[in-house]
């Protein structure tokens, strides 16, 4: 027993110099490890909200991109009966805690994620599917712009939205007594809701929550498009992966790209009423 720990003992250096002779071009990239370690096979792991109001966009979605790649798409639901989803909203329930746990354990790619200027380093985002704004909108007669709506009427937006915080400052620098006043509304659902019965005589809204709400035709259900009086902000939506994954982020990029230039992702956005201009150029 001893020679043979001796004799073992002896082998472990010789291995590890014998590994460490080999040139670099012979060790395989780690990336191309970890860019398979949540694979299965020829198949890439899609999450998406099932609650969400573009579950079954992002649903066929992830079955196109599979066919660009030439992959099998499979679907998870992320679920969190912690965090409700808001209706006609963009948001997904999760903290950025429970995002890095999905990654790590379900998901290849997180579907509806919000492109920001500032992400975790564990995370890599795609190039955007979606690009999407805001629209000024009433149910009054007679309204042709903002200044024909009556300063007795309250102008909605979504509380804690950068379209709120645009409306905001746009009134303040009117004349004090020419001055909408404002309803903050925790979701785009209640902004219809109360244009609706009154209680608000137009409001700034998400325009995919618009169009997803009327069936594609917000004229025909009686909403009136008013030019903005201040600049938007695009709203872009795109995948996530871990910030390792590099060639999957990259090609699901490049899947992206090929959508958009030939015209499927348009056709899929009017398909499921998320608006005439909610795909990126």
């Amino acid at each position: 027993m001893k020679n043979l720990l001796r004799l073992l003992a002896l082998a472990v250096p010789l291995i590890a110099g014998s590994v460490a002779a080999q040139p670099l071009t012979d060790v395989v990239p780690r990336d191309l490890y970890t860019d398979r370690l949540r694979q299965d096979g020829n198949s890439i792991s899609f999450c998406y909200n099932p609650q969400g109001m573009m579950a079954e966009f992002e649903q066929e979605l992830a079955q196109v991109i599979g066919s660009v790649l030439l992959v099998e798409p499979k679907l998870i639901t992320m679920d969190n009966p912690r965090i409700p989803t808001n209706p006609l909203d963009y948001r997904l329930p999760f903290l950025e805690e429970a995002i890095f746990i999905l990654l790590a354990e379900q998901c290849d790619v997180i579907m509806g994620y919000v492109l920001a200027t500032s992400v975790p380093d564990w995370l890599l985002l795609t190039r955007p599917y979606l690009s999407t704004g805001n629209l000024l909108v009433t149910k009054l007669p007679d309204i042709a712009t903002i200044d024909d709506l009556p300063k007795d009427q309250r102008i909605g937006t979504r509380s804690m939205s950068v379209s709120d915080n645009r409306l905001q400052a746009y009134i303040a620098t009117l004349p004090a007594d020419q001055r909408w006043k404002r309803s903050t509304l925790y979701h785009n659902q209640r902004l219809l809701e109360q244009m609706e019965s009154g209680e608000i005589g137009a409001a700034v809204i998400w325009a995919p929550a618009l169009y997803y709400a009327t069936d594609g035709a917000p004229e025909a259900a009686g909403y009136h498009i008013l030019p903005l009086p201040f600049a938007d902000r695009k709203t872009e939506i795109g995948l996530a992966t871990r910030s390792n994954n590099t060639y999957l982020n990259s090609i699901l990029g490049d899947a992206i790209g090929e959508l958009i230039a030939d015209g499927t992702l348009q056709d899929l956005a009017e398909s499921f009423n998320l608006g005439p201009d909610s795909v990126p150029n």
